[in-house]
This record gives C-alpha cells, sequence and structure tokens, in this order.
C-alpha cells in the first residue's frame, strides 16, 4: 500500500454506531494509527464507554442533534477537518456532519439511513413499526440492548468468543434517536436529515452482503444520494458488525486503499483548517 507522510495525513474520527461506544473501533483504531493516521474514537453523549457506570437518564433525551452538536465541537478542536468513518447510526451521524461543511472524506460502514430513504426489507419495516408503536419517540425513553436479536442479525459472521465480547459491552441507546432513525416520517424535527446538495466530500459506503439491519439495497442507496463522488462496496460473507471477525482487516485495508488514492486530496478537504481556525 502507498503511504503517504504521516504530517500529510488527515485525523479520523471514528463514530460508533447505537448501543456501542468508542471501543467499536478498537482494531479499526489500531490498523489506522499503524498507518500513521491519527485517530479519535470518542463515546457519544451518555454512552457507558467500556466501564459499568449506570445509564444517564438524560440517555432517554438524547437526540441525534445533540450527538451531532458534541462531535461538531470535537473536530473544532482539531485544527484540520477529519476524515469521518462511521459505523451504522455513526455512519448517520457523519452523513449530518459533512452536511454541515465538516470532514475531508467520508467513510460510511453499513450506515443508518438519513431521511427520505424507506425501509428496503421487511425486518427495516417491522423495526419502524416496533419502534413507533412503542411510543418511544413520544416518551423518549431508552432501549437496552437486545442480546439474542444482536447476535442473530448483527453478529451472525462472527465467531463466537469475539461474539460474547462485543454482547458484554453493549449498552443502552436513546430510544428518541433511534426514533429519529426508524420513524423519520414521524419525527416533526426531521432530525435525520440530510441535504445531499451540502455534502461536498469523497464518500465510500460499504456493507456486508448479509446485513439485515441496512441492508446492501439500503446502503447503496444511500451512495447514490452523492452522485458521482461516491464509491459502493460490499463483501462477501460479512453481516452487521463489520468492524469484527475475520474478515474485518480486509474491510480496513480497502478503505485505506479507498482512502490514499491520489485523486482523493483533490475532491475533498484534506488539509483545510476546521471552521474553528484551529
Amino acid at each position: 500500500m502507498i503511504q503517504k507522510a504521516a504530517a500529510e495525513k488527515p485525523p479520523i474520527l471514528m463514530v460508533h454506531g447505537a448501543f456501542a461506544g468508542g471501543w467499536a473501533f478498537e482494531n479499526f483504531q489500531a490498523y489506522f494509527e499503524d498507518l500513521g493516521y491519527r485517530c479519535l474514537a470518542p463515546d457519544l453523549r451518555h454512552h457507558r464507554g467500556a466501564d459499568d457506570r449506570p445509564v444517564s437518564p438524560e440517555l432517554s433525551r438524547t437526540s441525534l442533534l445533540h450527538y451531532v452538536s458534541d462531535l461538531e465541537a470535537l473536530i473544532g478542536t482539531l485544527g484540520c477537518e477529519p476524515v469521518l468513518m462511521g459505523h451504522s447510526m455513526g455512519g448517520l451521524l457523519c452523513q449530518m456532519l459533512a452536511a454541515h461543511g465538516r470532514g475531508s472524506a467520508l467513510i460510511l460502514l453499513a450506515p443508518s439511513p438519513p431521511a427520505g430513504i424507506f425501509p428496503a426489507s421487511a425486518m427495516e419495516m417491522l423495526t419502524s413499526f416496533g419502534i413507533f408503536a412503542s411510543g418511544m419517540g413520544w416518551g423518549q425513553s431508552s432501549l437496552a440492548p437486545d442480546h439474542k436479536a444482536t447476535a442473530i442479525h448483527a453478529l451472525a459472521h462472527i465467531p463466537e468468543l469475539p461474539k460474547k465480547a462485543i454482547l458484554d459491552r453493549l449498552s443502552p441507546e436513546s430510544g428518541y434517536a433511534l426514533f429519529e432513525i426508524m420513524c423519520w416520517m414521524m419525527d416533526p424535527q426531521q432530525a435525520s436529515r440530510v441535504d445531499a446538495l451540502q455534502v461536498k466530500l469523497p464518500v465510500l459506503a460499504a456493507v456486508g452482503r448479509l446485513d439485515t439491519i441496512n441492508r446492501p439495497d439500503t446502503v447503496r442507496q444511500i451512495a447514490q444520494r452523492y452522485g458521482e463522488r461516491a464509491a459502493f462496496q460490499s463483501f462477501d460473507g460479512v453481516g452487521h458488525w463489520l468492524l469484527d471477525g475475520p474478515d474485518w482487516q480486509d474491510i480496513a485495508e480497502h478503505c485505506a486503499r479507498w482512502l490514499e488514492r491520489p485523486s482523493l486530496a483533490e475532491q475533498g478537504n484534506a488539509g483545510r483548517p476546521s471552521k474553528n481556525g484551529g
């Protein structure tokens, strides 16, 4: 792999998905740091990370907009615009950041779709209906992880030992944020809406062909929103959790090769100072 000098490489902001924490990117963070990138993998607001702190009652009132605000504040401390890399819900948050003019490139790993993309499968439709019928968005509750469903629908391709380690680290998620993603058509704020015309960055959208949460058809629609700037890639034998399992390094290497293409710097904001003037 052709590598840029470390001084030329933008930092990478790695944004985790629902029920997770910055720990979800441990493999990717180590891989990209070995390539000379500075990587940041923060825990989203009110997420426990790797410890056993009790869940904050404020989690139930946390919106996608709060997550984006916190991430924008973090970007403002970096001094330049980072690569935005997000998994699942984190992929949606990265699209929202890009529409705000943040970032130098956008890597979406099994991303959740923004408002305007309808469910592409029966499972996605049932999940949306279940969240709406529960009153979760209106009552602003938090939701505990469903370990059985996660094992089946997100981690089926991952061997038992790392699968158990992932399940043991999951933590509750904001029902309000999940409502904003899954039931965007009923959300008066339209919090998950992304103006695709405002996303000026090169985009890589990647998905596992076995993903039943954000299916390949859905992720392909996301890529198509961004036109010629976007590349789409699917991976055989991989489910929703692209960050671990037998193929995670192949996926990380594909992302690194895409990121280090000579043409990428011409498309993105690499090296551009952050909006906060750092």
